[in-house]
């Protein structure tokens, strides 16, 4: 299956949208069942206004969900190809990015985190354009603008913020006028919400539905069935898998890709803290974590020319991730 996404044609696009759509079939034909109902403390300022009903309507939450994965997808992909992070141009970061982001039954719905996701990669594409520029003003106020709009949709998803002013940093010299651009694109957004809330005399909701729900006390609330430790299990061994490849990704690369690596990293590592410092520990907001490890996983398969047991290990994994959504039926 694998060999199917090892090129570079543009009429790959369709297999992907078939492996997307065969990873959440169970959901969209109402085999799996959604998470429990979302929160007080869940959803940010955009994403109550434009999904409040998606725990309302499985279905179409479900067919949201694949619809957003694809295309995360595709930018994610877009994003490797053009910056060369692959030893070879092909649609294995995209594919691999679809099978992390399904990884476990409550990845199947549309949430704050999934949302969200959608504009890490393209914060990534424009923080990685600025290494080697002379001028670089509008990737960094692009950069800073779409990590806060992420905000808007899941509040936690604010730990990428220092991490994308510290990837900066990586990758050249930032001087005080830059700075100074970031920080404009990162109040930008705000101010705009901040005004347009105030003109209807709802300031004090933008306050608490934004700036309250941005920081928690960490929550370890393990589950208590069986089928809870199942998915945190493999949700924990999957990051760990890709997490414990920093050699693969890092070493033996340009200098270029090292620093691109790093920053993937420490995205991750906000991911998890907006995950860990939550009201809840809810495995749906690991979706922040899923395009670093797509593009980690996408190396994995790639670091060893052993093609059979490269197939061998992804249908593995293809099939755990059934068995995990089947499994309430068995």
């Amino acid at each position: 299956m694998l060999s199917l996404f090892r090129n570079n044609q543009s009429t790959t696009v369709f297999l992907l949208a078939i492996y997307t759509i065969c990873l959440h079939l169970p959901a969209l034909l109402g085999w799996v069942q959604p998470p429990e109902k979302l929160g007080e403390g869940d959803g940010g300022l955009l994403y109550q206004t434009f999904f409040g009903w998606a725990d309302k309507n499985a279905a179409l939450s479900a067919i949201m969900a694949a619809a957003f994965v694809y295309v995360q997808a595709l930018l994610i992909n877009r994003m490797a190809d053009f910056y060369r992070m692959m030893e070879d141009r092909n649609w294995l970061p995209g594919a691999m990015y679809v099978l992390a982001a399904s990884c476990v039954p409550d990845l199947l719905f549309l949430s704050p985190a999934m949302v969200a996701a959608t504009f890490i990669p393209l914060a990534l594409q424009r923080i990685f354009s600025v290494y080697r520029q002379t001028q670089a003003y509008g990737a960094i106020f692009d950069g800073a603008f779409w990590t806060v709009l992420a905000v808007f949709f899941h509040p936690p998803a604010l730990w990428c913020v220092p991490m994308a002013y510290l990837g900066l940093f990586s990758l050249r010299s930032f001087s005080t006028r830059e700075q100074i651009v970031f920080m404009t694109g990162v109040l930008t957004p705000v101010v705009l919400a901040l005004t347009g809330y105030f003109w209807f005399n709802l300031a004090d909701s933008f306050l608490s539905m934004q700036l309250g729900r941005c920081l928690f006390w960490p929550s370890f609330s393990l589950p208590d069935n069986l089928y809870g430790t199942l998915k945190i299990s493999f949700a924990g061994l999957f990051l760990i898998a890709c997490l414990l490849g920093f050699n693969i990704y890092y070493y033996k690369r340009l200098i270029q890709i090292q620093k691109y690596v790093t920053i993937l990293y420490w995205f991750c590592f906000a991911g998890l803290l907006a995950t860990i410092f939550q009201f809840d520990l809810r495995l749906e907001s690991l979706m922040l974590v899923m395009p670093t490890m797509g593009i980690f996983l996408a190396y994995l398969f790639q670091s060893t020319r052993n093609t059979p047991l490269l197939e061998l290990f992804h249908l593995t994994l293809f099939i755990v991730v059934f068995l995990l959504q089947f499994f309430p039926k068995f």
